[in-house]
C-alpha cells in the first residue's frame, strides 16, 4: 500500500518505523535516567544542606546550585517530551497512512494503541471505532481502578513534572531561608 501513497517503498517505511520505535525507547529510557541522577543528585545537595556544620552562605550556594540544575534538567524533559511526540506522531502518519489501519483497525497500531488520538476529519470516511479510555490505574490494595476523571491526568510525564517542580519549590525555600540568614 505505501508505494502507492508516496515515492517511499515498504522496506524504506519498515526501516523509518523500526528507528522511530528504537528513538521512542531511547527517549523514554533518558528521561528515566536523567531523572534517576536528579534524585540522587538532590539526596547528595540535601545531606550538604542539613550539615550542621554547613554555613548559611554554603547553603545558600548549594540552594542556588540545586535550583539552577533543577530548571536544567525540567528543560531537559520538557525538550525530551516533544521530541518523544513527535517521534510518536510520525510513527502513528506510518501506521495509517502506509500501512492502512484505518477504520476499526485505527487504535491497532503500536503509537495508535499508546496515543489513542483520534482521527482528523479527513480520515473520518471510513467506520472508526469509538476513542479508548486511557488507561486507568489501579492502587496496589484497590479492587477498582482510579476514577476516570483521575486517570486522563495520570502520566509518566505528570509524574516527572511533579518531580521537577516540587524540587524547584523546595530549593527556592532553601534559597530564601538561606540568603536570610546569610545575611542577617
Amino acid at each position: 500500500m505505501c508505494e502507492d501513497n508516496n515515492k517511499y517503498k515498504f522496506e524504506d517505511i519498515r526501516s523509518e518505523y523500526a528507528s522511530i520505535v528504537n528513538y521512542h525507547t531511547s527517549l523514554v529510557g533518558s528521561r528515566f535516567t536523567i531523572a534517576g541522577l536528579f534524585v540522587a543528585a538532590s539526596g547528595f545537595l540535601i545531606s550538604a544542606i542539613f550539615n550542621k556544620d554547613a554555613s548559611w552562605l554554603m547553603r545558600l550556594g548549594i540552594s542556588t546550585l540545586a535550583l539552577w540544575l533543577t530548571i536544567c534538567l525540567w528543560i531537559l524533559e520538557l525538550r525530551s517530551r516533544c521530541l518523544y511526540n513527535n517521534v510518536a506522531h510520525r510513527g502513528i502518519e506510518i501506521e495509517h497512512r502506509y500501512w492502512g489501519l484505518t477504520g476499526k483497525e485505527w487504535y491497532s497500531g503500536f503509537f495508535s494503541r499508546q496515543y489513542k488520538e483520534p482521527p482528523t476529519l479527513d480520515d473520518k470516511a471510513e467506520e472508526i471505532p469509538p476513542r479508548p479510555e486511557p488507561d486507568r490505574p489501579r492502587l496496589g490494595w484497590a479492587k477498582k481502578p482510579l476514577p476516570l476523571f483521575i486517570s486522563k491526568r495520570i502520566s509518566h510525564s505528570m509524574g516527572l513534572y511533579l518531580l521537577y517542580a516540587g524540587s524547584g519549590v523546595f530549593w527556592i525555600i532553601v534559597l530564601i531561608i538561606s540568603a536570610k540568614k546569610a545575611f542577617n
